[in-house]
């Protein structure tokens, strides 16, 4: 019967989850009045009054996106190309016609294919393929080609669908259209193919925006972490002037969270193999007042089984520890074999470099979004359990862990390891709502459906506070 009722649950989450409030939604708290932190730990010595929906205190891990973030993900606009005039026609008839079908028909060629996108299905014929791309589209939109070529009597167009938003173009899918003459000479469509990514760039996220999210999930406090690692991944192209890039990053994320003083605490980012990392860890603590430390192996190309690689994260620890700086790592590797191994040499070189502030580990030691590196927050649970004293400074945060789509049998795992390591130990965070992500009243939503908890476990959870803020 359990299993069931978590059953529907999901299935009742998945339908209404846009309208959840219930259980999971609050109030909104004001900005004024006694401090964040003061705040936020008071409330956590007091429980909920009767009657009134049990929402976290905290979010322990959330992202604001830079406009710098944003134009670096939206990319360099490519150059729209002038079409020859009566490519030009086709193309405007086609915009002219997006919903109605018998407009369409006569662009097309009678043998023409149009790909959905979403089945993967070719749609063949001119009748066909006019009746499904007049009801593909809720509202106009124009054609941006930044391709084009003619070889006698075929030719291509190749570039964005686009919308104004706010005054501005913005692209929101991709197109490839061949066309060909027909007997009279005019040009016909003979194949289209569409695209549309699943998560647009997203355009900058501010304090503004974080904090209006926090006051529709009842959230008093938001720790705020700054993805200044991100300029120095990797990953990607190697960036001119990185290290002025990564300033300007933790900078900006710092003067968000300074506008928010009763609501929002800034950690620092940085890639702790980088030259630049001790020098940075200190301008972020002493200039720059930022609470505490985010790092993020993954996406630094940390390899914790390099022992070069080691001694450079080791260094970061201390010198963080030095300076009282509360350190959220996100552990998880691009190392396919990511595990066990992993997490113990963590345990046992990296930790203990930390011994005087509070390491809270990101996604219960996992990627993200989901749950399915157990191997790797196994020894750590384990050791926490035993009662290993470099643990007790350890935290973890259960960060886009819990999805719509975990299977029952993840979902009992996870439980089980967050009763293994303590539901005191275990922080709720939402992660940056952008890209997919839920909102934070979202993320609890599903929180609170899928995971087989007592309400005595999730109420520890929702009113736990990290010590960095008490």
């Amino acid at each position: 019967m359990d299993l069931m009722i978590r059953r529907a649950i999901r299935t009742t989450l998945c339908c209404t989850l846009a309208f959840a409030a219930g259980a999971c939604a609050g109030g909104s708290p004001r900005a004024g009045g006694m401090t964040g932190h003061a705040a936020a730990s008071g409330a956590a010595a007091r429980p909920a009054e009767a009657g009134q929906p049990l929402t976290p205190l905290v979010g322990h891990h959330q992202h604001l996106y830079s406009p710098a973030l944003a134009a670096r993900a939206a990319g360099t606009p490519e150059a729209p190309v002038e079409l020859p005039a009566d490519l030009a026609r086709v193309l405007r008839a086609r915009e002219a016609g997006w919903n109605d079908s018998v407009a369409l028909a006569p662009l097309y060629a009678p043998d023409a294919l149009v790909l959905d996108s979403r089945s993967g299905r070719w749609i063949r014929g001119r009748s066909a393929a006019a009746a499904f791309v007049g009801t593909q589209f809720g509202r106009p939109y124009v054609f941006t080609p930044v391709s084009a070529s003619v070889d006698g009597s075929e030719a291509h167009v190749a570039g964005h669908f686009t919308r104004t938003v706010e005054g501005q173009p913005r692209h929101f899918g991709q197109f490839v259209i061949a066309l060909r003459k027909g007997e009279a000479g005019e040009w016909r469509i003979a194949a289209e193919s569409p695209s549309f990514p699943q998560a647009p760039a997203p355009g900058p996220v501010t304090a503004d925006q974080l904090v209006a999210q926090m006051d529709e999930a009842g959230v008093r406090l938001g720790v705020v972490l700054s993805l200044a690692y991100g300029w120095g991944s990797p990953l990607r192209a190697a960036e001119e002037d990185e290290y002025a890039k990564v300033r300007a990053e933790n900078d900006w994320t710092a003067r968000e969270v300074a506008r928010f003083p009763d609501r929002l605490v800034a950690f620092c980012g940085v890639n702790p193999l980088k030259d630049y990392a001790l020098a940075e860890i200190e301008r972020c603590s002493r200039e720059l007042g930022m609470r505490g430390l985010k790092l993020h192996f993954g996406n630094s190309g940390v390899d914790v089984r390099n022992p070069e690689h080691v001694q450079k994260v080791r260094a970061v620890f201390r010198a963080a520890n030095g300076l009282g700086m509360p350190i959220l790592a996100h552990l998880w590797t691009r190392d396919p074999s990511y595990g066990r191994a992993h997490s113990e040499i963590f345990l046992e070189q990296i930790l203990p470099e930390a011994p005087d502030v509070t390491v809270q580990v990101a996604h219960m030691a996992d990627a993200g979004p989901g749950y399915t590196f157990d191997a790797a927050l196994e020894p750590l649970a384990q050791a926490v359990a035993a009662g290993d004293p470099r643990t007790r400074n350890l935290y973890f945060d259960a960060t886009t862990n819990v999805t719509l789509q975990m299977p029952v049998a993840q979902a009992e795992l996870l439980a089980r390891r967050i009763r293994e390591i303590g539901p005191e130990r275990i922080l709720f965070g939402s992660d940056g709502a952008w890209g997919g992500n839920p909102t934070i009243r979202q993320a609890w939503a599903t929180f609170r459906g899928v995971l087989p908890l007592s309400e005595a476990e999730f109420r520890t959870i929702a009113q736990n506070v990290a010590p960095y803020l008490r």
